[in-house]
């Protein structure tokens, strides 16, 4: 009796052991870097985990934080950043919060351009993107019923006090209130206070199409937010469909826009056993330069981004969700319009000593702000980060 007793109890403990297991989620936590010329840190890098088709981004300071629920006892990691290697590392689950080794990813090294052969002499960058506006009608009507978890982050970093101090046009003041347009409490909370950060969480459900969002909910916000403040983030969460951004119904316009605009194939590489190609597209007035990565097997944008001479202004991956379709898992909208170049630091300090229509404490805290950045660049900005994990029936 005694040894039956035992053996129900180690049985029991076995069961309630596994029980948890899949009870509680797993945070799987750490740090991204870049190699370039010194190690950076990986802002805003993308950690993906394969197994359970979710991922999150990291921050500006490449600290990240994945959570996942029944997860396998061990999982792949995948970190990836526009311009680096991705790198892919196993990771034991032994539940709670684990603590991933530090991660540094590499410049990438481009492979030789591959080789198309195109209709009527077309150039291969024009081909390619013929080929992905093609595929994305079709990837639109493959896409009309699934179901989504978001997160929505939104952040101001020092914008107010600079926006206020700095000379007009020196940065995009207006641009971000034009951006804010229709979100009066919102942009004027955010140009009133000195950093802002809140998260939103939604679940979406599409079917046929048509979007349905519920179980909405204000994760985290730095402070107690006015109610009208608080409606304009819940709304503006609202609008947003990234599938839209890479597959909606602006196909027609988007390959009207590449056959008139010069696009040019940089180079090939790798990407998990299938070759993704990488193009780039400039423009001079406004000086502009967008990166599309785009997978030669699915005709898929895996990874875009896009820049002007101040900076990066938008990041996008998209990643297989599970049935051959490329859909959007991360977005990253930070305007560069804001970027104060190194070298004009010390000009618009003194520009603001001189400036006799400021108050002493709009001055001191300007000037604070700009001499903790003094010989770097500086970006005060509105940005818009986005993580998506997709259901399928």
């Amino acid at each position: 009796m005694k040894i039956e007793h035992i053996f129900r109890c180690i049985l029991l403990s076995l069961i309630m052991l596994a029980a948890s297991k899949n009870l509680y989620a797993t945070d799987f936590t750490g740090k991204v870097f870049l190699r370039d010329s010194t190690i950076l840190a990986g802002d805003y890098a993308m950690i993906y985990c394969p197994d359970c088709h979710t991922g999150v981004p990291a921050d500006s300071q490449g600290w990240y934080r994945l959570t996942l629920k029944d997860a396998p006892d061990s999982i792949s990691l995948e970190f990836s950043r526009v311009g680096y290697e991705t790198k892919i590392i196993r990771v034991a689950n032994k539940g709670g919060e684990i603590n991933v080794p530090d991660v540094i990813l590499e410049p990438q090294i481009l492979m030789l351009t591959a080789a198309y052969i195109t209709p009527k002499n077309m150039d291969p960058a024009q081909y390619i993107l013929s080929r992905v506006w093609k595929q994305s009608k079709e990837n639109r009507r493959k896409q009309m019923n699934y179901r989504a978890d978001i997160e929505y982050e939104m952040a101001t970093h020092e914008l107010p006090v600079i926006a206020q101090a700095a000379p007009k046009g020196m940065l995009g003041y207006a641009k971000f209130a034009v951006a804010m347009y229709g979100y009066g409490p919102l942009a004027r909370y955010c140009l009133e206070n000195d950093d802002f950060r809140v998260k939103v969480s939604l679940s979406r459900t599409v079917k046929g199409g048509r979007s349905k969002d519920y179980d909405q909910k204000l994760l985290r916000c730095d402070q107690k937010l006015p109610k009208k403040v608080e409606q304009n983030v819940l709304t503006l969460a609202e609008i947003i469909d990234l599938f839209d951004i890479v597959y909606g119904d602006m196909t027609d316009w988007a390959q009207d826009f590449s056959k008139k605009n010069a696009f040019k194939l940089q180079g090939t590489y790798d990407y998990n056993g299938k070759y993704v190609d990488v193009i780039e597209w400039h423009r001079t007035n406004p000086n502009m330069t967008a990166l599309l990565h785009i997978v030669e097997e699915d005709w898929g944008i895996l990874k875009m981004q896009m820049l002007t001479s101040e900076g990066e202004v938008l990041r996008c991956e998209a990643r297989d969700a599970g049935n051959g379709v490329y859909m959007p898992i991360s977005f990253l909208m930070k305007p560069a319009v804001t970027m104060i170049r190194a070298e004009k630091n010390e000009k618009l300090m003194n520009m603001i000593k001189e400036n006799k229509s400021l108050s002493n404490k709009t001055k001191q805290k300007a000037l604070k702000i700009l001499e903790e950045h003094k010989g770097e660049d500086f970006n005060p900005y509105f940005s818009l980060n986005v993580n998506v994990k997709y259901y399928y029936d």
